[in-house]
């Protein structure tokens, strides 16, 4: 009771607390920024006062130039005035500054004032050349361009970015209306330094020309940031004709250039022309400056009434407040279980599959980490169980992902049937489940062996009955790896780790679909890891052969094709048979690689034996399932003929059966987009496989070769000699050319030739040969006869 006296009390205080701090936050904020327009107003004073020292010192700049330029008295007095100007507004604006940067922090009072000074000092010494007329006109420019840009600088700086939109504009469009009233006046200095030369000196003119285009750029930012009024005040400025009139001088002088001087033109004429340009602008200056002040004054006064308004509002809110926070305190206690609940939810989820409620595979790491401490100091046994849903892929891809979650929900209340409610049951992918059986508790239903296996078909035949899903009934079948201990692991992860290789091994089985963990396993692992790292370094160190076995025509024992045969010549192994490595580099991939590499050796060498020995020869190449579903396999295939110049028509590629019906229908694209290239087509081992009518019809085929093992067969297998008969005969009905493969005898030759094979090759004419074993074989008028035919190439 205390505690929930406790909950309300600090129900009704903290929503008082946290308003009074809000509410004084809010009025805090409005106090600040009445001060930033406050301060605001009074840049915008100091602002007045900077640019008539500004305006001072660019009449200053132009008398300097103008008397340096033509020794004139006119500009004497010209510069006497604009220097007793200056030396009036230097010292109260210095003042007014520091008064102003000591009350603002946003402005650095200290580094700009040192530096106002140092160019001050600069500008007495300057004065005292030009007095001496020890300087040219451009030696002047450099001193008063960085004081009075330094001057912009400070007078146009603002302590805060206004919140008040036109009051950001005016400000944002007041340093470039400065900088262009400056290049004004500089353009103003340039001109009078330029007429006043003889001749006329092309550093002054390019500083001229450089403050025009400076001028076009300000304007350009000054158009695009100012209120459309102020736009509107420059455009009408520029229409005047005292502004063409300035352009007219501008334009005569940049037509003339280094050439000379317009005669109607002198260094008084433009001043004077300049002159207005200039105090026009300043004009619009003062005004814009003036409209600052307004309205940073309007933006004060406005901020104060909010914040009167604010403070109103505050105090009855107050009220209000105190009066609900009672009726609130009411529900926080509530609310404040109902986030403990689902604090508890998410921590129960991010721990546990959502779909079937299982522990998911961190958490199951964590508890499998604790049934081995429990397990290992006595030494008791722990076995973990790794089951991997067979078919549960192709469930996803054709029935979708609902179908397949309700199928994983059912295998999972079916194991749990059959486990001990102390067995730990997890899934740790998404179709696999992982069971520990172990100290905590006897594991399971029925008896367990001293191994850990008598239990396991109870296990797998859970998965046996159909699984009913709506009107489906979708079957599924398991393998089971598991490892059991002691040994102990150092970690968890090793023994997830070792029963996944028990489960890829239970996979291999037919009959036994659950395999213990050996240690051979790993051994067997390590030999395909190396055998991985070789065929990558066999195809970096160029170590595969491709050899070629001769095809002959049974009838005339004519060589009329050649098949490449990938061979791998190992440095420390040697020869290596090809069912060794072709199914391993078909499971990691590089047989797309290998197949590139073995096709294009055999198009290049195929050509060149054409134009050398046979210009109608062709030649066969296996075409891996891997290779075959490759999305680029049509254009490769293209782009290896083009470069070996091979015709399409003289390469053949054999697929297999099961390749073939791996994806029916893609399969039929991709051949037919072969065959569309000219190339033949063939179906490798016939007879092993699928052997269909129905498939052989749909696919664009143009060959069909008989099995070596129903060749090597014929003349002691009844059974073989039909296959091969109903094979040849299919090949007939369907057009089909006809191959035999391992031809070994001339009984069997003789046999096959009787019943219409077209084509033989086997040891009874030639192995496989490596290119310059096959031209030698041809050179020496190797006998290549089939039964009693004969013949050459």
């Amino acid at each position: 009771m205390d505690r929930l006296g406790l909950r309300i009390t600090l129900a009704i205080a903290i929503p008082v607390v946290a308003f009074l701090i809000m509410a004084g936050i809010a009025l805090g904020e409005r106090e600040r920024l009445g001060r930033e327009m406050a301060a605001t107003g009074e840049m915008a004073a100091l602002a007045t006062e900077g640019k008539a020292l500004v305006h001072a010192l660019q009449d200053e700049r132009a008398g300097s130039v103008g008397y340096l330029s033509g020794l004139d008295n006119e500009f004497w007095y010209i510069l006497e005035e604009a220097r007793d100007a200056t030396d009036e507004l230097i010292q109260p604006f210095r003042e007014r500054w520091q008064e102003l940067a000591g009350a603002d922090e946003g402005l650095p009072p200290h580094a700009l004032l040192d530096r106002l000074d140092e160019d001050l000092r600069g500008l007495m010494h300057v004065r005292e050349l030009v007095n001496r007329q020890a300087l040219h006109p451009l030696e002047v420019l450099p001193d008063y361009d960085r004081l009075i840009q330094r001057l912009i600088l400070m007078v146009s700086h603002t302590p805060q970015t206004p919140a008040d939109a036109r009051l950001s504009a005016l400000f944002s469009a007041y340093r470039p209306l400065l900088l262009l009233k400056e290049h004004a006046a500089r353009e103003r200095a340039l001109g009078n330094a330029w007429l006043g030369a003889s001749p006329p000196d092309r550093r002054v003119f390019h500083g001229f020309l450089s403050s025009v285009a400076i001028q076009e750029l300000q304007r350009q930012q000054f158009m695009s940031l100012a209120p459309p009024d102020h736009r509107d005040a420059l455009l009408a400025l520029e229409s005047q004709p005292a502004h063409q009139e300035l352009l007219a001088a501008r334009a005569a002088i940049i037509n003339h250039g280094s050439a000379g001087t317009p005669e109607h033109l002198n260094m008084m004429r433009w001043y004077a022309i300049t002159r207005e340009r200039v105090d026009q602008l300043r004009q619009m200056e003062r005004d814009l400056a003036a409209e600052v002040g307004v309205a940073a004054e309007r933006a004060e006064q406005e901020v104060h009434r909010e914040f009167m308004f604010l403070l109103g509002i505050a105090l009855v809110l107050l009220l209000l407040t105190v009066v609900l926070s009672v009726t609130i305190a009411r529900g926080l206690i509530k609310r404040h279980r109902e986030r403990l609940q689902a604090l508890e939810r998410m921590a129960y989820l991010a721990r546990h599959d959502t779909l079937t409620g299982l522990p998911n595979r961190s958490y199951f790491n964590e508890l499998l980490e604790a049934w081995l401490e429990t397990a290992r100091p006595g030494g008791h046994s722990l076995a973990l169980y790794l089951m991997d849903l067979e078919g549960f892929s192709e469930i996803n891809r054709i029935w979708g992902e609902s179908v397949a979650d309700q199928v994983l929900v059912q295998v999972t209340e079916r194991m749990r049937e059959v486990l001990h409610p102390d067995a730990l049951l997890a899934r740790i992918y998404g179709d696999q489940f992982s069971v520990v059986i172990g100290p905590a508790g006897s594991g399971t239903k029925v008896p367990l062996d001293g191994d850990g296996e008598a239990w396991l078909p109870r296990l797998l035949a859970c998965l046996d009955e159909p699984f009913q899903v709506g009107r489906r009934r979708i079957e599924l079948r398991g393998n089971i790896g598991w490892v059991t201990c002691p040994p102990f692991p150092r970690h968890a992860s090793e023994l997830l780790s070792n029963a996944g290789f028990a489960v890829e091994y239970a996979k291999s089985s037919p009959r036994r679909r659950y395999r213990r963990f050996e240690s051979k396993m790993l051994e067997q692992h390590a030999a395909l890891v190396e055998m991985d790292r070789d065929l990558e370094k066999a195809l970096e160190q160029h170590e595969f052969q491709v050899h070629y076995q001769p095809k002959l025509d049974l009838e005339t024992g004519r060589v009329v094709s050649l098949e490449a045969l990938l061979r791998w010549d190992h440095p420390q192994r040697g020869m290596v048979p090809p069912d060794e490595f072709i199914p391993r580099a078909e499971a990691n991939g590089t047989i797309i690689e290998i197949g590139d590499y073995v096709l294009r050796e055999a198009c290049q060498q195929a050509q060149t034996w054409r134009q050398s020995l046979a210009p109608d020869l062709t030649v066969g190449v296996n075409l891996a399932t891997l290779q075959l579903y490759q999305a680029d396999i049509v254009e490769r295939v293209r782009q290896i003929l083009a470069e070996s110049g091979l015709p399409p028509e003289a390469l053949e590629l054999e697929l297999t059966e099961t390749g073939l019906m791996e994806d029916m229908d893609a399969a039929t694209e991709v051949l037919q987009r072969l065959r569309g290239l000219g190339i033949s087509l063939s179906v490798d081992d016939f007879g092993t496989g699928y052997s269909s009518l129905a498939y052989l019809r749909r696919f664009p085929l143009q060959g069909l070769k008989l099995d070596k093992r129903f060749v090597s067969d014929l003349e002691s297998s009844d059974e073989a000699r039909m296959i091969a008969t109903a094979v040849l005969r299919l090949a007939r009905s369907l057009s089909l050319r006809s191959v035999a493969e391992g031809v070994e005898t001339e009984a069997q030759a003789v046999w096959l030739r009787t019943r219409g094979c077209q084509l033989g090759q086997g040891y009874l004419y030639a192995p496989a040969m490596p290119p310059d074993a096959f031209v030698l074989w041809l050179e020496q008028g190797v006998s290549r006869r089939a039964g009693q035919g004969g013949g050459g190439v």
